[in-house]
């Protein structure tokens, strides 16, 4: 998506799991879906404090959906 990029990561200690998040181009972290290993809940994070678009919230969304 024209702006943005995902990464998906792992996360280990605090929290174990999996994430894919969404970041700018510039590498600002804009949101996350994480998902727990334990209890396989899946949660929607937004590290930013201003509007973002409706497709790129979709596009997490969607990819989320298959890659975790």
């Amino acid at each position: 998506m024209n702006g943005y990029r995902l990464l998906l990561v792992s996360a280990v200690g605090a929290r174990d799991g999996m994430a894919l998040e969404l970041d700018a181009i510039d590498g600002e972290q804009i949101a996350e879906v994480f998902e727990d290993e334990d209890t396989k809940e899946r949660t929607v994070t937004f590290f930013v404090d201003r509007a973002v678009p409706l497709e790129a919230v979709e596009w997490l969304l969607e990819q989320a959906r298959t890659e975790l």
